[in-house]
């Protein structure tokens, strides 16, 4: 699933694929609670990413995309 993570004070989003989403927002709940200064995502393609904790202003998980076919 696509996760946008934005960058504050950057005008910066990190897009990646992830894998297992629920692991992903555990992994970034702990990583906030524990004062953790970075945080490793993993995307299969593209490889890893280190985010500084302190700057992420945001995460965006789009929802399960459908495709129409057609007009709408």
């Amino acid at each position: 699933m696509r996760v946008r993570i934005g960058l504050a004070d950057t005008g910066t989003d990190v897009d990646v694929d992830i894998e297992d989403v629920d692991e992903f927002v555990k992994e970034l709940e702990d990583a906030i609670e524990s004062g953790a200064s970075l945080l490793w995502v993993e995307d299969p393609e593209r490889g890893r990413y280190a985010v500084a904790v302190a700057k992420i202003a945001y995460v965006h998980i789009e929802g399960e995309s459908t495709r129409s076919v057609g007009l709408r």
